[in-house]
């Protein structure tokens, strides 16, 4: 028991001496501003009335900027975004770091040319580039859909759409400016908002595109220009508002983490996340204690009424 326990607090200090941040990405999936949902009427710039019922799209080749114009990129790292059966934000784990400041974010729209044209087949079943159905792949001369987007358009939203967007031509950067500091982990926060995929598409009669002719051309346009903008982000750096936040002991062995609050203000509230960013628990931070379910790494954030990060502490659960 003594060597186990031993072993226990060897790693918890191997990983805390790192001193690494956790760092994830967090997409906000937006309709004319709203939360996005499917099937929901909406309108281009053209006042041309539609509805999407099939959203999924491809991010790749990420990259942080941080500590001073240092880029750090992100190894094998495919995104499917799918919003056919989830539209809840999606939350990307980037990975553990040492970092300090964080300047920017970067990825790429699409799939870059050598796994554009590999075998889907060879990817493990579950992988964002293994076979999917709907199909994401087009063939291998062709590769992947970049985005795929269907639904209805025209006055009373009755006439097919469908926009696929094919081609090594698409894949292209996308830049955020961050600023984010000393924290144990981030969430950089982007919104996308999808009212914008069909600005200066007349889909008023509805429209059926593959490939890259110029109706795609423009989507994909859209797509780095107009839907993404860096969300308002908020470092996790402990506020003024807050004299004492502990979460104890740590590592947690038994799964039950013990709070101890000293901050201004209230109806104050606990989140706490996995590695991915996704919440699992919230409570009022009026609490003792916090049962974890599992093991892994989690971060329990002490939040304000109006959901802004006062203060988050690391803890691992064994």
């Amino acid at each position: 028991m003594k060597i186990a326990l031993h072993l226990l607090i060897f790693v918890f200090l191997s990983i805390t001496a790192s001193a690494q941040s956790s760092i994830n990405l967090k997409i906000n999936h937006l309709l004319d501003g709203e939360a996005y949902e499917n099937e929901t009427a909406s309108k281009n710039d053209l006042g041309n009335d539609f509805m999407i019922d099939r959203l999924e799209y491809y991010l790749s080749t990420f990259s942080i900027i941080h500590d001073g114009g240092q880029v750090t990129p992100i190894e094998d790292l495919y995104v499917l975004v799918n919003l056919i059966n989830d539209v809840s934000p999606t939350g990307i784990y980037l990975g553990e770091f040492d970092v300090q400041n964080i300047e920017g974010i970067n990825f790429y729209f699409g799939i870059d040319e050598e796994a554009n044209h590999a075998d889907p087949s060879l990817w493990p079943s579950g992988h964002p580039l293994a076979p999917k159905f709907p199909s994401m792949h087009w063939g291998w001369a062709a590769g992947y859909r970049f985005i795929a987007l269907e639904g209805q358009s025209g006055p009373s939203i009755d006439q097919e759409l469908q926009f696929h967007c094919i081609g090594d031509e698409f894949y292209k950067e996308l830049s955020f400016p961050v600023t984010m500091s000393n924290a144990d982990s981030y969430t950089i926060e982007i919104d996308a908002e999808y009212s914008k995929l069909l600005s200066q598409i007349d889909i008023s009669n509805g429209l059926i595109l593959h490939g890259n002719l110029n109706e795609i051309k423009t989507l994909a346009s859209n797509v780095m220009d107009k839907v993404f903008t860096a969300s308002e982000v908020t470092s996790v750096e402990d506020s003024e508002l807050v004299n004492t936040f502990n979460v104890f002991p740590n590592p947690v062995t038994e799964r039950v983490v013990s709070i101890n609050i000293d901050a201004i203000g209230n109806n104050n509230i606990i989140k706490v996340m996995d590695a991915l960013g996704r919440t699992v628990f919230s409570t009022r931070a009026d609490v003792n204690s916090i049962a974890l379910n599992n093991a892994g790494l989690f971060y329990i954030s002490l939040m304000d009424s109006n959901g802004k990060t006062l203060a988050t502490r690391k803890v691992i659960a064994l």
